[in-house]
């Protein structure tokens, strides 16, 4: 008697392992559960950090000089967008693989509390953009005395 198993058993009708959907799709879905972080090509990755006072962002952009930088915040967003300088090869060379990218880019945050826009900091160091935005006065944790 043969008997079928089935290691990874597949709900009949899921489009995500039944290739009936075009692989963007699949990715989009993925992307909309936060199951798989993707950001576009050229996009620096960022890590988030919330701390007592401020909120800080680190963001991956090697190559990019602080004059090729633009930050911004208005209306409780902030924008990060830049320029990678495409990289030049010597003479009678050629490229075998090339997946460092260039061009200019753009990365948005919507800010979840309201920030003391006076006092943003940010730093380039080693590749790495750190971004500290202190919260504002009204968005700090505070203690209320017991009377």
């Amino acid at each position: 008697m043969l008997v079928r198993f089935d290691r990874f058993p597949v709900p009949s009708g899921h489009g995500l392992f039944g290739f009936d959907r075009p692989i963007t799709e699949i990715l989009e879905a993925l992307e909309g559960d936060s199951f798989l972080p993707l950001t576009r090509r050229g996009e620096p990755s960022v890590d988030i950090a919330e701390e007592k006072d401020s909120t800080v962002l680190t963001l991956e952009v090697p190559g990019v000089s602080k004059a090729d930088l633009k930050i911004t915040v208005a209306d409780r967003l902030l924008t990060v967008a830049g320029h990678r300088k495409p990289r030049a090869l010597p003479d009678e060379s050629r490229w075998i693989r090339n997946e460092v990218g260039s061009g200019p880019f753009s990365r948005s945050f919507r800010l979840a509390h309201p920030v003391s826009e006076k006092e943003i900091s940010a730093e380039l160091k080693d590749g790495m953009l750190r971004i500290v935005l202190p919260k504002a006065e009204e968005a700090r944790p505070r203690e209320i005395p017991v009377r």
